[in-house]
Protein backbone atom coordinates (compact mmCIF):
# COMPACT_ATOMS: atom_id res chain seq x y z
CA UNK A 1 0.00 0.00 0.00
CA UNK A 2 1.47 3.36 -1.03
CA UNK A 3 2.30 6.48 0.66
CA UNK A 4 -0.73 8.68 -1.35
CA UNK A 5 -3.26 5.94 -0.43
CA UNK A 6 -2.60 5.89 3.03
CA UNK A 7 -2.89 9.54 3.45
CA UNK A 8 -6.27 9.47 1.77
CA UNK A 9 -7.56 6.52 3.67
CA UNK A 10 -8.59 8.00 7.05
CA UNK A 11 -9.28 4.22 9.01
CA UNK A 12 -5.17 3.80 8.16
CA UNK A 13 -4.39 7.32 9.81
CA UNK A 14 -2.03 7.42 12.49
CA UNK A 15 -2.78 8.82 15.40
CA UNK A 16 0.79 10.41 15.41
CA UNK A 17 -0.24 12.91 12.58
CA UNK A 18 -1.18 16.49 13.98
CA UNK A 19 -4.87 17.30 14.29
CA UNK A 20 -4.48 21.26 13.34
CA UNK A 21 -2.92 20.44 10.26
CA UNK A 22 -5.51 17.98 9.07
CA UNK A 23 -8.35 19.76 10.41
CA UNK A 24 -7.87 22.58 7.82
CA UNK A 25 -7.82 20.11 5.05
CA UNK A 26 -10.51 17.81 4.47
CA UNK A 27 -14.02 17.54 4.72
CA UNK A 28 -15.42 13.32 4.73
CA UNK A 29 -19.09 11.93 4.19
CA UNK A 30 -19.09 9.46 7.18
CA UNK A 31 -21.92 6.80 6.42
CA UNK A 32 -24.01 4.89 9.06
CA UNK A 33 -22.16 1.87 8.65
CA UNK A 34 -19.30 2.81 9.73
CA UNK A 35 -17.59 3.38 6.31
CA UNK A 36 -16.11 6.61 4.66
CA UNK A 37 -17.26 6.26 1.00
CA UNK A 38 -15.06 10.01 -0.36
CA UNK A 39 -13.51 12.45 0.96
CA UNK A 40 -14.16 16.15 -0.48
CA UNK A 41 -10.76 18.42 -0.22
CA UNK A 42 -10.81 21.90 -0.29
CA UNK A 43 -6.95 23.62 -0.38
CA UNK A 44 -5.00 23.75 2.08
CA UNK A 45 -4.42 27.62 0.96
CA UNK A 46 -7.46 29.01 1.11
CA UNK A 47 -9.04 27.44 5.06
CA UNK A 48 -12.47 27.19 5.96
CA UNK A 49 -13.79 27.95 9.52
CA UNK A 50 -14.86 24.56 11.45
CA UNK A 51 -19.23 24.97 11.25
CA UNK A 52 -20.72 22.98 13.62
CA UNK A 53 -20.64 19.10 13.04
CA UNK A 54 -25.21 19.28 11.83
CA UNK A 55 -24.56 21.96 9.45
CA UNK A 56 -24.41 20.71 5.61
CA UNK A 57 -22.69 21.50 3.11
CA UNK A 58 -24.01 21.09 -0.84
CA UNK A 59 -21.37 20.27 -3.06
CA UNK A 60 -21.86 20.94 -6.82
CA UNK A 61 -22.87 17.07 -7.55
CA UNK A 62 -25.60 17.77 -4.56
CA UNK A 63 -24.08 15.72 -2.01
CA UNK A 64 -23.76 16.65 1.18
CA UNK A 65 -20.34 16.53 3.22
CA UNK A 66 -19.95 17.18 6.58
CA UNK A 67 -16.38 19.24 8.23
CA UNK A 68 -15.19 16.89 10.33
CA UNK A 69 -11.28 16.65 10.97
CA UNK A 70 -9.36 12.77 9.09
CA UNK A 71 -8.62 11.79 13.13
CA UNK A 72 -12.38 12.47 14.21
CA UNK A 73 -13.80 10.50 10.88
CA UNK A 74 -11.26 7.37 11.48
CA UNK A 75 -12.37 7.28 15.03
CA UNK A 76 -16.13 7.20 14.62
CA UNK A 77 -16.18 5.19 11.75
CA UNK A 78 -14.28 2.32 13.90
CA UNK A 79 -16.31 2.97 16.74
CA UNK A 80 -19.49 2.58 14.21
CA UNK A 81 -18.00 -0.37 12.45
CA UNK A 82 -17.56 -2.09 16.01
CA UNK A 83 -20.75 -1.55 17.38
CA UNK A 84 -22.50 -3.20 14.63
CA UNK A 85 -20.97 -6.51 15.76
CA UNK A 86 -22.26 -6.21 19.29
CA UNK A 87 -26.00 -6.12 20.65
CA UNK A 88 -27.26 -2.12 20.10
CA UNK A 89 -28.95 -2.70 23.28
CA UNK A 90 -25.93 -3.18 25.09
CA UNK A 91 -22.88 -0.95 25.99
CA UNK A 92 -19.99 -3.29 25.32
CA UNK A 93 -18.81 -1.64 22.38
CA UNK A 94 -20.19 1.87 22.93
CA UNK A 95 -17.92 4.71 22.02
CA UNK A 96 -16.70 6.38 25.62
CA UNK A 97 -17.47 10.24 26.17
CA UNK A 98 -14.46 11.28 26.50
CA UNK A 99 -13.14 9.92 22.94
CA UNK A 100 -16.07 11.86 21.52
CA UNK A 101 -15.37 15.16 19.51
CA UNK A 102 -16.29 18.48 21.75
CA UNK A 103 -18.37 19.87 19.04
CA UNK A 104 -20.16 16.73 19.15
CA UNK A 105 -21.97 17.77 22.24
CA UNK A 106 -24.78 20.13 22.13
CA UNK A 107 -25.42 22.71 24.84
CA UNK A 108 -29.00 21.70 25.33
CA UNK A 109 -30.00 18.58 27.88
CA UNK A 110 -31.47 15.93 26.28
CA UNK A 111 -33.28 13.81 28.46
CA UNK A 112 -35.24 9.54 27.73
CA UNK A 113 -39.08 11.12 26.95
CA UNK A 114 -40.71 9.59 29.86
CA UNK A 115 -44.60 9.29 29.92
CA UNK A 116 -45.93 12.66 31.60
CA UNK A 117 -49.65 11.59 31.60
CA UNK A 118 -51.10 11.49 35.27
CA UNK A 119 -53.47 8.70 36.44
CA UNK A 120 -56.48 11.33 36.67
CA UNK A 121 -55.66 12.27 33.04
CA UNK A 122 -55.57 8.83 31.88
CA UNK A 123 -58.74 7.72 33.57
CA UNK A 124 -60.63 10.66 31.97
CA UNK A 125 -59.15 10.52 29.06
CA UNK A 126 -60.56 6.87 28.61
CA UNK A 127 -64.23 8.12 29.99
CA UNK A 128 -64.11 11.10 27.74
CA UNK A 129 -63.49 8.88 24.61
CA UNK A 130 -66.12 6.07 25.50
CA UNK A 131 -68.79 8.59 26.11
CA UNK A 132 -69.94 8.96 22.59
CA UNK A 133 -73.44 8.85 20.35
CA UNK A 134 -74.88 5.84 22.54
CA UNK A 135 -75.76 8.10 25.56
CA UNK A 136 -78.51 9.25 23.54
CA UNK A 137 -79.79 5.60 23.21
CA UNK A 138 -79.38 4.27 26.50
CA UNK A 139 -82.51 4.96 27.65
CA UNK A 140 -84.24 3.39 24.48
CA UNK A 141 -81.39 0.73 24.99
CA UNK A 142 -82.89 0.04 29.16
CA UNK A 143 -86.70 -0.29 27.82
CA UNK A 144 -85.80 -3.49 25.77
CA UNK A 145 -84.09 -5.38 28.00
CA UNK A 146 -86.12 -4.13 31.13
CA UNK A 147 -85.52 -2.71 34.40
CA UNK A 148 -83.87 -5.21 36.04
CA UNK A 149 -82.16 -7.42 33.19
CA UNK A 150 -81.15 -4.49 32.21
CA UNK A 151 -78.98 -3.40 34.97
CA UNK A 152 -77.48 -7.03 35.13
CA UNK A 153 -76.80 -6.92 31.58
CA UNK A 154 -75.07 -3.81 31.93
CA UNK A 155 -72.98 -4.45 34.52
CA UNK A 156 -72.11 -7.99 33.02
CA UNK A 157 -71.04 -6.46 29.66
CA UNK A 158 -69.03 -3.67 31.86
CA UNK A 159 -66.78 -6.58 33.04
CA UNK A 160 -66.74 -8.47 30.15
CA UNK A 161 -65.08 -5.28 27.97
CA UNK A 162 -62.97 -4.67 31.17
CA UNK A 163 -61.18 -8.02 31.02
CA UNK A 164 -60.67 -7.98 27.51
CA UNK A 165 -59.57 -4.34 27.63
CA UNK A 166 -57.14 -5.60 30.30
CA UNK A 167 -55.68 -8.52 28.14
CA UNK A 168 -54.84 -6.01 25.32
CA UNK A 169 -53.05 -3.67 27.97
CA UNK A 170 -50.77 -6.61 29.21
CA UNK A 171 -50.60 -7.75 25.46
CA UNK A 172 -47.36 -5.84 24.81
CA UNK A 173 -45.13 -7.81 27.66
CA UNK A 174 -45.98 -10.76 26.10
CA UNK A 175 -44.36 -9.56 23.22
CA UNK A 176 -41.06 -8.75 24.71
CA UNK A 177 -42.36 -4.96 25.22
CA UNK A 178 -43.31 -4.19 28.55
CA UNK A 179 -43.67 -0.62 27.72
CA UNK A 180 -45.91 -0.75 25.29
CA UNK A 181 -44.22 1.08 22.89
CA UNK A 182 -44.91 1.59 19.21
CA UNK A 183 -47.16 -1.39 19.21
CA UNK A 184 -51.16 -1.00 18.39
CA UNK A 185 -53.30 -3.88 18.68
CA UNK A 186 -52.70 -4.72 15.30
CA UNK A 187 -49.37 -5.32 15.58
CA UNK A 188 -50.35 -7.33 18.08
CA UNK A 189 -52.92 -9.67 16.33
CA UNK A 190 -50.33 -9.67 13.51
CA UNK A 191 -47.50 -10.88 15.65
CA UNK A 192 -49.49 -14.01 17.16
CA UNK A 193 -51.71 -14.37 14.49
CA UNK A 194 -49.67 -13.85 11.23
CA UNK A 195 -51.51 -11.34 8.31
CA UNK A 196 -54.62 -12.92 8.87
CA UNK A 197 -54.95 -11.22 12.35
CA UNK A 198 -53.58 -8.30 11.12
CA UNK A 199 -56.20 -8.38 7.99
CA UNK A 200 -58.72 -9.43 10.26
CA UNK A 201 -58.54 -6.46 12.63
CA UNK A 202 -58.33 -3.97 10.10
CA UNK A 203 -61.75 -5.24 8.28
CA UNK A 204 -63.17 -4.73 11.85
CA UNK A 205 -61.58 -1.46 12.60
CA UNK A 206 -63.04 -0.17 9.49
CA UNK A 207 -66.58 -1.55 9.73
CA UNK A 208 -66.67 0.29 13.11
CA UNK A 209 -65.47 3.45 11.95
CA UNK A 210 -68.12 2.76 9.04
CA UNK A 211 -70.80 2.62 11.66
CA UNK A 212 -69.83 5.25 13.67
CA UNK A 213 -70.00 7.33 10.52
CA UNK A 214 -73.62 6.62 9.52
CA UNK A 215 -74.51 6.94 13.01
CA UNK A 216 -73.06 10.92 13.37
CA UNK A 217 -75.03 11.53 9.59
CA UNK A 218 -78.05 10.35 10.81
CA UNK A 219 -77.76 12.50 14.33
CA UNK A 220 -76.14 15.31 12.17
CA UNK A 221 -78.91 15.29 9.88
CA UNK A 222 -81.41 15.32 12.85
CA UNK A 223 -79.51 17.76 15.14
CA UNK A 224 -79.41 20.27 12.67
CA UNK A 225 -82.97 20.17 11.41
CA UNK A 226 -84.61 20.14 14.89
CA UNK A 227 -82.16 23.17 15.56
CA UNK A 228 -83.27 25.43 11.90
CA UNK A 229 -86.61 24.19 12.97
CA UNK A 230 -86.38 25.96 16.47
CA UNK A 231 -84.83 29.34 15.22
CA UNK A 232 -87.69 28.90 12.45
CA UNK A 233 -90.16 28.78 14.96
CA UNK A 234 -88.42 31.95 17.44
CA UNK A 235 -88.29 33.85 13.68
CA UNK A 236 -92.11 33.56 12.56
CA UNK A 237 -93.05 33.79 16.65
CA UNK A 238 -95.02 30.12 16.24
CA UNK A 239 -95.14 28.00 18.92
CA UNK A 240 -96.93 24.57 18.41
CA UNK A 241 -98.73 22.45 20.69
CA UNK A 242 -95.83 20.52 21.68
CA UNK A 243 -93.60 22.99 23.34
CA UNK A 244 -91.89 21.55 26.35
CA UNK A 245 -93.42 18.50 26.20
CA UNK A 246 -92.94 14.88 25.46
CA UNK A 247 -93.70 13.11 22.63
CA UNK A 248 -94.53 9.82 21.53
CA UNK A 249 -94.71 10.30 17.43
CA UNK A 250 -93.64 12.94 15.35
CA UNK A 251 -96.04 15.33 13.72
CA UNK A 252 -96.38 16.08 9.64
CA UNK A 253 -96.56 19.59 9.05
CA UNK A 254 -97.54 20.63 5.39
CA UNK A 255 -95.65 24.16 5.14
CA UNK A 256 -93.62 24.88 2.36
CA UNK A 257 -90.70 25.41 4.85
CA UNK A 258 -91.36 21.79 6.20
CA UNK A 259 -91.29 20.83 2.25
CA UNK A 260 -88.32 22.32 1.91
CA UNK A 261 -86.36 21.83 5.08
CA UNK A 262 -87.09 18.18 5.16
CA UNK A 263 -85.59 15.67 7.38
CA UNK A 264 -85.59 12.73 5.49
CA UNK A 265 -85.66 14.53 1.91
CA UNK A 266 -83.62 17.34 1.72
CA UNK A 267 -81.21 18.01 5.42
CA UNK A 268 -78.61 15.13 4.03
CA UNK A 269 -78.35 17.03 1.11
CA UNK A 270 -77.79 20.65 2.55
CA UNK A 271 -75.61 19.03 5.36
CA UNK A 272 -73.22 17.58 2.23
CA UNK A 273 -72.58 20.67 0.84
CA UNK A 274 -70.89 21.65 3.98
CA UNK A 275 -69.10 18.09 4.75
CA UNK A 276 -68.11 17.27 1.23
CA UNK A 277 -65.14 20.15 0.93
CA UNK A 278 -64.04 19.47 4.47
CA UNK A 279 -63.24 15.48 4.63
CA UNK A 280 -61.55 15.94 1.30
CA UNK A 281 -59.04 18.01 2.81
CA UNK A 282 -55.55 15.94 3.12
CA UNK A 283 -55.55 16.24 6.73
CA UNK A 284 -58.36 17.11 8.48
CA UNK A 285 -56.52 17.12 12.19
CA UNK A 286 -57.43 21.09 13.02
CA UNK A 287 -60.83 19.45 14.28
CA UNK A 288 -58.81 17.74 17.17
CA UNK A 289 -58.48 21.23 19.04
CA UNK A 290 -62.21 20.89 19.39
CA UNK A 291 -62.31 18.08 21.46
CA UNK A 292 -63.25 19.72 24.45
CA UNK A 293 -66.88 20.02 23.41
CA UNK A 294 -67.22 16.33 23.66
CA UNK A 295 -66.64 17.05 27.45
CA UNK A 296 -69.53 19.85 27.70
CA UNK A 297 -71.63 18.17 25.37
CA UNK A 298 -72.01 15.29 27.73
CA UNK A 299 -71.82 17.41 31.07
CA UNK A 300 -74.66 19.42 29.10
CA UNK A 301 -76.70 16.20 28.73
CA UNK A 302 -75.92 15.02 32.63
CA UNK A 303 -77.25 18.63 33.83
CA UNK A 304 -80.36 17.91 30.88
CA UNK A 305 -81.23 14.31 32.47
CA UNK A 306 -81.55 15.82 35.84
CA UNK A 307 -83.26 18.94 34.97
CA UNK A 308 -86.14 16.57 33.10
CA UNK A 309 -86.15 14.14 35.18
CA UNK A 310 -87.05 16.28 38.16
CA UNK A 311 -89.71 17.93 36.33
CA UNK A 312 -91.27 14.84 35.40
CA UNK A 313 -90.54 13.00 38.92
CA UNK A 314 -90.78 9.15 39.13
CA UNK A 315 -93.33 7.02 37.48
CA UNK A 316 -92.47 4.12 37.98
CA UNK A 317 -95.10 1.55 39.01
CA UNK A 318 -93.67 -2.73 38.41
CA UNK A 319 -97.01 -4.32 39.23
CA UNK A 320 -99.81 -2.74 37.11
CA UNK A 321 -99.13 -3.17 33.83
CA UNK A 322 -102.18 -1.08 32.63
CA UNK A 323 -100.25 1.80 34.10
CA UNK A 324 -98.85 4.17 32.04
CA UNK A 325 -95.64 4.20 34.12
CA UNK A 326 -95.51 0.36 34.42
CA UNK A 327 -91.87 -0.55 34.13
CA UNK A 328 -91.20 -4.76 33.08
CA UNK A 329 -88.74 -6.35 34.71
CA UNK A 330 -87.40 -7.99 31.90
CA UNK A 331 -88.07 -8.39 28.07
CA UNK A 332 -87.60 -10.47 25.53
CA UNK A 333 -85.46 -7.79 23.32
CA UNK A 334 -82.71 -7.73 25.33
CA UNK A 335 -80.02 -8.15 23.10
CA UNK A 336 -80.80 -4.50 21.96
CA UNK A 337 -79.04 -3.66 24.89
CA UNK A 338 -75.72 -5.94 24.83
CA UNK A 339 -75.75 -5.06 21.26
CA UNK A 340 -75.78 -1.11 21.85
CA UNK A 341 -73.28 -1.81 24.98
CA UNK A 342 -70.57 -4.26 22.92
CA UNK A 343 -70.16 -0.11 21.17
CA UNK A 344 -70.59 2.19 24.68
CA UNK A 345 -68.00 -0.10 26.01
CA UNK A 346 -65.93 -0.19 22.92
CA UNK A 347 -62.27 1.64 23.43
CA UNK A 348 -60.48 -1.15 22.59
CA UNK A 349 -58.90 -0.29 19.41
CA UNK A 350 -57.06 2.54 20.69
CA UNK A 351 -56.59 1.63 24.43
CA UNK A 352 -52.94 1.21 24.21
CA UNK A 353 -52.52 4.57 22.63
CA UNK A 354 -54.38 6.39 25.35
CA UNK A 355 -52.27 4.42 28.08
CA UNK A 356 -49.03 5.29 26.39
CA UNK A 357 -47.75 8.09 27.72
CA UNK A 358 -48.63 6.71 31.31
CA UNK A 359 -46.34 8.12 34.28
CA UNK A 360 -46.98 5.38 35.83
CA UNK A 361 -47.39 1.82 33.85
CA UNK A 362 -47.84 -0.08 36.80
CA UNK A 363 -51.19 1.73 37.06
CA UNK A 364 -52.84 1.13 33.82
CA UNK A 365 -55.26 -1.55 35.45
CA UNK A 366 -56.47 -0.01 37.86
CA UNK A 367 -56.89 3.82 36.44
CA UNK A 368 -58.36 1.34 33.41
CA UNK A 369 -60.80 0.09 35.96
CA UNK A 370 -61.57 3.18 37.54
CA UNK A 371 -62.55 4.81 33.97
CA UNK A 372 -64.90 1.98 33.01
CA UNK A 373 -66.56 2.20 36.36
CA UNK A 374 -67.26 5.69 35.78
CA UNK A 375 -68.26 5.17 32.27
CA UNK A 376 -70.92 2.19 33.48
CA UNK A 377 -72.12 4.74 36.19
CA UNK A 378 -72.61 7.60 33.44
CA UNK A 379 -74.54 5.32 31.40
CA UNK A 380 -77.02 3.82 34.16
CA UNK A 381 -77.34 7.89 35.09
CA UNK A 382 -78.88 8.89 32.25
CA UNK A 383 -80.00 5.95 31.26
CA UNK A 384 -82.26 4.42 33.94
CA UNK A 385 -82.70 7.81 35.32
CA UNK A 386 -84.57 9.09 32.09
CA UNK A 387 -86.34 5.62 31.58
CA UNK A 388 -87.82 5.23 35.69
CA UNK A 389 -88.90 9.04 34.94
CA UNK A 390 -90.43 9.03 31.17
CA UNK A 391 -93.85 10.46 32.08
CA UNK A 392 -95.36 8.38 29.05
CA UNK A 393 -95.87 4.96 28.26
CA UNK A 394 -92.22 3.05 28.01
CA UNK A 395 -92.61 1.53 25.15
CA UNK A 396 -93.18 5.54 23.59
CA UNK A 397 -89.03 5.96 24.52
CA UNK A 398 -87.14 6.92 21.07
CA UNK A 399 -83.85 5.45 20.15
CA UNK A 400 -82.88 9.09 20.21
CA UNK A 401 -83.82 10.57 23.32
CA UNK A 402 -83.87 13.69 21.95
CA UNK A 403 -86.97 13.15 19.81
CA UNK A 404 -88.67 12.80 22.66
CA UNK A 405 -88.74 16.54 23.04
CA UNK A 406 -90.76 19.38 20.42
CA UNK A 407 -87.99 21.31 18.15
CA UNK A 408 -89.08 24.36 20.61
CA UNK A 409 -88.36 23.02 23.57
CA UNK A 410 -85.19 25.58 24.85
CA UNK A 411 -83.17 23.05 26.98
CA UNK A 412 -83.84 20.09 24.14
CA UNK A 413 -82.62 22.71 21.37
CA UNK A 414 -79.08 23.54 23.43
CA UNK A 415 -78.51 19.87 23.75
CA UNK A 416 -78.91 19.17 20.00
CA UNK A 417 -76.88 22.04 19.36
CA UNK A 418 -73.76 20.89 21.63
CA UNK A 419 -73.62 17.40 20.12
CA UNK A 420 -74.07 18.76 16.66
CA UNK A 421 -71.28 20.76 16.94
CA UNK A 422 -69.14 17.20 18.73
CA UNK A 423 -70.28 15.39 15.88
CA UNK A 424 -69.76 17.81 12.87
CA UNK A 425 -66.20 17.80 14.61
CA UNK A 426 -65.68 14.24 15.01
CA UNK A 427 -67.21 13.27 11.66
CA UNK A 428 -64.09 14.81 9.32
CA UNK A 429 -61.95 12.86 11.67
CA UNK A 430 -63.67 9.32 11.56
CA UNK A 431 -63.37 9.39 7.39
CA UNK A 432 -59.61 10.84 7.92
CA UNK A 433 -59.17 7.54 10.23
CA UNK A 434 -61.49 5.45 7.88
CA UNK A 435 -59.66 6.91 4.91
CA UNK A 436 -56.00 6.46 5.42
CA UNK A 437 -56.49 2.67 6.91
CA UNK A 438 -57.99 2.04 3.07
CA UNK A 439 -55.58 4.06 1.57
CA UNK A 440 -52.44 2.37 3.08
CA UNK A 441 -53.76 -1.16 2.61
CA UNK A 442 -54.99 -0.38 -0.84
CA UNK A 443 -52.52 2.03 -2.47
CA UNK A 444 -49.41 1.49 0.43
CA UNK A 445 -49.49 4.94 1.34
CA UNK A 446 -52.21 7.42 3.34
CA UNK A 447 -52.62 9.93 0.00
CA UNK A 448 -52.19 8.75 -3.53
CA UNK A 449 -54.01 11.66 -4.76
CA UNK A 450 -56.72 14.01 -4.68
CA UNK A 451 -58.76 11.57 -6.93
CA UNK A 452 -58.59 9.03 -4.96
CA UNK A 453 -59.90 10.88 -2.04
CA UNK A 454 -63.08 12.07 -3.95
CA UNK A 455 -64.02 8.77 -4.76
CA UNK A 456 -63.72 7.09 -1.68
CA UNK A 457 -64.88 10.11 0.46
CA UNK A 458 -67.88 10.14 -2.35
CA UNK A 459 -68.98 5.98 -1.87
CA UNK A 460 -68.84 6.97 1.94
CA UNK A 461 -71.24 9.82 1.97
CA UNK A 462 -73.53 8.38 -0.05
CA UNK A 463 -73.91 5.21 2.31
CA UNK A 464 -74.27 7.85 4.68
CA UNK A 465 -76.96 9.48 2.99
CA UNK A 466 -78.91 6.58 2.18
CA UNK A 467 -79.22 5.21 5.74
CA UNK A 468 -79.81 9.05 6.73
CA UNK A 469 -82.98 9.19 4.06
CA UNK A 470 -83.87 5.20 4.40
CA UNK A 471 -82.93 3.93 7.73
CA UNK A 472 -82.17 6.56 9.84
CA UNK A 473 -82.83 3.83 13.37
CA UNK A 474 -79.45 5.02 15.38
CA UNK A 475 -80.69 2.11 18.17
CA UNK A 476 -80.73 -0.55 15.40
CA UNK A 477 -78.01 0.43 13.64
CA UNK A 478 -75.46 1.14 16.60
CA UNK A 479 -76.72 -2.29 18.04
CA UNK A 480 -75.91 -4.04 14.97
CA UNK A 481 -72.09 -1.94 14.56
CA UNK A 482 -71.92 -2.43 17.98
CA UNK A 483 -72.19 -6.12 18.15
CA UNK A 484 -70.25 -7.09 15.21
CA UNK A 485 -67.19 -5.10 15.92
CA UNK A 486 -67.25 -6.22 19.32
CA UNK A 487 -67.68 -9.39 18.28
CA UNK A 488 -63.68 -9.14 16.70
CA UNK A 489 -62.18 -6.33 18.84
CA UNK A 490 -63.72 -7.09 22.25
CA UNK A 491 -64.62 -11.08 22.27
CA UNK A 492 -62.73 -12.93 19.59
CA UNK A 493 -59.06 -10.66 18.85
CA UNK A 494 -58.05 -10.30 22.49
CA UNK A 495 -59.27 -14.16 23.84
CA UNK A 496 -57.52 -15.81 21.08
CA UNK A 497 -54.00 -13.90 20.98
CA UNK A 498 -54.30 -14.22 24.31
CA UNK A 499 -54.50 -17.83 24.33
CA UNK A 500 -51.92 -18.08 21.60
CA UNK A 501 -49.52 -15.97 23.84
CA UNK A 502 -50.25 -18.60 26.79
CA UNK A 503 -49.57 -21.52 24.11
CA UNK A 504 -45.86 -20.30 22.72
CA UNK A 505 -45.34 -19.31 26.69
CA UNK A 506 -46.42 -22.92 27.68
CA UNK A 507 -49.03 -22.01 30.12
CA UNK A 508 -51.67 -22.88 28.37
CA UNK A 509 -53.82 -24.47 30.71
CA UNK A 510 -57.73 -25.99 30.08
CA UNK A 511 -59.55 -23.75 32.34
CA UNK A 512 -57.98 -20.80 30.20
CA UNK A 513 -59.18 -22.32 26.63
CA UNK A 514 -63.06 -22.82 28.57
CA UNK A 515 -62.82 -19.40 29.59
CA UNK A 516 -62.24 -18.06 26.58
CA UNK A 517 -63.60 -19.81 24.38
CA UNK A 518 -66.89 -19.39 26.06
CA UNK A 519 -66.29 -15.85 25.42
CA UNK A 520 -65.85 -15.87 21.85
CA UNK A 521 -69.19 -18.17 21.90
CA UNK A 522 -71.01 -14.86 23.78
CA UNK A 523 -69.61 -12.76 21.33
CA UNK A 524 -71.20 -14.92 18.49
CA UNK A 525 -74.41 -15.02 20.03
CA UNK A 526 -74.38 -11.55 20.58
CA UNK A 527 -74.08 -10.84 17.00
CA UNK A 528 -76.59 -13.66 16.20
CA UNK A 529 -79.15 -12.60 18.45
CA UNK A 530 -79.57 -8.87 17.04
CA UNK A 531 -81.61 -10.88 14.05
CA UNK A 532 -84.05 -11.76 16.15
CA UNK A 533 -84.88 -8.83 17.68
CA UNK A 534 -88.35 -6.86 16.78
CA UNK A 535 -87.90 -3.28 17.50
Amino acid sequence: MGREEEEINPLLLKHSHNHDSVEKGSESDVLGSGSVEKTCWTSQSQPMNRRPFHYPSMSNLGNICEDQSIEVSATVSRHRYYSKLTDPSLDTLKIPDHVVPSYFFSPFLFRKLVGKQSSIITIFSVWNTMMGTSLLSMPWAVQQAGFVLALVIMLTMCGICLYTALRIIRMPALVGNATGELLEFSDIARHFLGRWGEWFSLFFSLLTLLGSAVVYWVLMTNFSFHSVVYLHMICTSFSDSTKNSTLCSSNSNDDLFYKIWNVDLTVPFFLLIIIFPVVNLKSPTFFTKFNALGTLAVMYLIVFTIMKSTEWGMNFDVYNSASPSFVPLYMPSFPALSGVLSLAFFIHNCILSLCRNQKNPENNVRDISIAFMLVCITYLFIGVLLYVTFPLKKFCIADNILNNFGSSDLMAFLTRLFLFFQVFTLFPLILYLLRIQAMHFLFGCIYPGLKQIVCLNSVLLIICILFAIYFPRIGTIIRFSGSFSGLAYVFVLPCITYLKAQKDRRSLTITSVVCHVFLVLLGFANFVAQFFVDV
